[in-house]
C-alpha cells in the first residue's frame, strides 16, 4: 500500500531507531517517542515507519509552514500514495467576540483561501476512498467538520450507460452546495447545457464534462480547469461536496423548533435577572437568523447552530478529521514539545470567547458546543487516558480509537510524552556522521577581549580538546 521512494537508505542510527519503533508498535504498545537530535533524519525515520505499519497516517504539526514543509517531504516520499495537506483555509481570521470592560463586540471577519479549502476537501474525499493517505494537519484537525456519514451521504456518483433525471441532479448538486454558473465558471460550480453538463469539482483543479443522450449517460470527460485541455475518460466518478460544513437542510423546521425552545429560555432567564439589555439583543440576534436560515438556508455565524442541525447533545464531542481516520491509524507528532501543548491550550482559549458571547446575549448557550475537541477528548480519542464514565461525555466512547498508534517525535521531547511513553527510542548520531562544532560559553557579563583572544588561541587549543590520537593525527594534518 505505501511505497517509500528515496535514494537514500538508512543509516548510522536510523535503522536501530526505525526497528525500535516497530517492534514497539507490533508488541501492542501504542505510544513511543523518538528522540531524535536536531539532523538526524527524524523525518526520514517517520517515513520509514509508516512504510512498515502500512496504515494510514495522519501527521500533526504546530504550524502552517513545518505543515507545508512536511507534506512536500512526504510526497517526494510516497509519490505514488495520496499526501494531503490540512491547515486552516483562514487567510485573515477575526472571531466573533466581546470585550466587557470597553463595551466592544468585534463581528466575525475571515477571509478564505480557496486553495487551502481544496486541500481539505481533498484530504475528506480521500480518506472516504482509498487507505493509502497520509494526512500532514495542523491544530485545524481539533476544530469541528461535518460528519463522515453525512458527507459520504451527500455524494454523487454517475456512471455511464445508466439513466439520470436532469432535474434530480441539479437537485443532489445544489444539497452538495454547489452553485449554477453566472459569468464564469469556477470550484464549486455547475452549468447544464442541452445534453451536456460540466462539473467543476471541489477537490482538484479539473471539471467533468458529461454527455448525455436524452436521459442516459454515454460518455465522461476529465478536463483541466484552466485550458478546458483534455485529460482522460471515466466510466464512473464521484462527486464529493462543495464545503466541508455541509448541513442537513430537510431537518430544517426542526432544527428552528430546537433554536425557538432554547431562546424562549434564555429570555426568561435574562429577564428574571433583569438583564433587559442582554435579552433584547438576543432576541434581536436569533430571529434575524431562524429568518435567514429558513429563508436562504444559511446565516453568517451559522457554524454557531451546528449542534442542532447535527442532533448532537450538549458537551457532546464535535465530529472532526480524526473521525475520518480507521481505528488503527497510525498518528505521529511531529515536534511534540510544541505540539502537544498547543493542542492542549487552543480549545481553552476558544471556550473563554464563547462563553464571554454567550453572557453577554450575543449568542445562545448552544454555541459553546461549536468548538474543537477539548484536551481530555483529544487524548481520549487517541488512547491516549482511558475513558472516564464519570466525567466524559457518553458519546465521546464513539470517538475513540483503541488501537491507534502514536509516535511523539522531537529532539527535546516534554515529560508528558516521555512518561506517557513506554519506550524511548534515540536517534542521536546524524546519517552524514557530522559532528557539533566544538562550543565555547562565556558569562554574558564579559566583555569582548576574552572571547577574541579565544578565537586567535583556537587553533592553539583544538587538539588538546581532541580525544583519540587519530583526531590528533588529522587535526595536525588540516592545521
Amino acid at each position: 500500500m505505501f511505497k517509500l521512494q528515496s535514494s537514500f537508505q538508512p543509516a548510522w542510527d536510523q535503522p536501530e531507531a526505525i526497528r525500535g519503533i516497530v517492534d514497539s508498535f507490533r508488541k501492542g504498545e501504542n505510544q513511543v517517542t523518538l528522540l531524535g537530535a536536531t539532523g538526524t533524519g527524524k523525518t526520514f525515520t517517520m517515513a520509514n515507519v509508516i512504510q512498515e505499519i502500512q496504515k494510514p497516517t495522519i501527521i500533526l504539526s504546530h504550524n502552517k509552514t513545518l505543515a507545508a514543509q512536511l507534506a512536500t517531504e512526504f510526497k517526494y516520499f510516497f509519490p505514488e500514495n495520496a499526501v494531503h495537506y490540512f491547515v486552516s483555509y483562514f487567510d485573515y481570521y477575526q472571531p466573533e467576540s466581546y470585550l466587557p470592560d470597553k463595551g466592544t463586540y468585534i463581528e466575525k471577519e475571515a477571509t478564505i483561501n480557496e486553495e487551502i479549502q481544496m486541500y481539505r476537501l481533498s484530504t475528506m474525499a480521500s480518506l472516504l476512498s482509498r487507505e493509502d493517505v497520509i494526512v500532514v494537519a495542523s491544530v485545524s484537525a481539533l476544530y469541528g467538520l461535518g460528519s463522515r456519514e453525512f458527507f459520504e451521504h451527500n455524494s454523487l456518483t454517475l456512471k455511464v450507460w445508466e439513466e439520470y433525471d436532469f432535474d434530480e441532479i441539479k437537485k443532489k448538486l445544489l444539497a452538495m452546495q454547489y452553485k449554477p454558473v453566472q459569468s464564469k465558471i469556477e470550484q464549486g460550480m455547475f452549468e447544464i447545457s442541452g445534453d451536456k453538463i460540466d462539473i467543476y469539482v471541489s477537490t482538484e483543479q479539473f471539471l467533468y464534462r458529461l454527455f448525455f443522450n436524452f436521459n442516459e449517460l454515454e460518455h465522461i470527460e476529465k478536463k483541466n480547469a484552466l485550458t478546458f485541455e483534455h485529460q482522460w475518460e471515466s466510466q464512473a466518478i464521484t462527486v464529493r461536496p462543495a464545503t466541508q460544513y455541509l448541513q442537513d437542510m430537510e431537518k430544517t423546521e426542526d432544527v428552528i423548533k430546537a433554536i425557538k425552545i432554547d431562546l424562549d429560555e434564555r429570555l426568561k432567564r435574562y429577564e428574571k435577572r433583569w438583564e433587559l439589555v442582554e435579552m433584547q439583543r438576543l432576541k434581536k440576534r436569533v430571529n434575524y437568523d431562524i429568518r435567514m436560515i429558513r429563508e436562504t438556508g444559511f446565516v453568517n455565524g451559522i457554524e454557531n447552530y451546528s449542534p442542532y442541525f447535527e442532533n448532537r447533545l450538549d458537551g457532546a464531542p464535535p465530529n472532526t478529521l480524526f473521525d475520518y481516520f480507521p481505528d488503527d491509524c497510525l498518528v505521529l507528532i511531529d515536534e511534540s514539545h510544541m505540539t502537544v501543548p498547543q493542542f492542549r491550550g487552543m480549545p481553552n482559549a476558544d471556550a473563554s470567547r464563547k462563553t464571554t458571547l454567550i453572557e453577554h446575549g450575543f449568542r445562545l448557550p448552544s454555541a459553546i458546543n461549536h468548538r474543537p475537541l477539548a484536551n481530555d477528548e483529544f487524548q481520549t480519542s487517541l488512547s491516549w487516558r482511558w475513558y472516564n464514565a464519570q466525567t466524559d461525555h457518553p458519546d465521546l466512547q464513539d470517538h475513540i480509537k483503541p488501537k491507534a498508534k502514536t509516535l511523539f517525535v522531537s529532539a527535546t521531547p516534554a515529560s508528558f510524552e516521555i512518561e506517557l511513553s513506554k519506550k524511548v527510542v534515540q536517534q542521536v548520531i546524524r546519517p552524514t556522521g557530522l559532528l557539533d562544532p566544538i562550543t565555547y560559553v562565556y558569562p554574558k557579563w564579559w566583555e569582548y577581549g576574552p572571547l577574541i583572544s579565544s578565537i586567535h588561541r583556537l587553533d592553539n587549543d583544538i587538539s588538546s580538546l581532541l580525544d583519540t590520537p587519530y583526531d590528533r593525527e588529522h587535526v595536525d594534518t588540516f592545521n
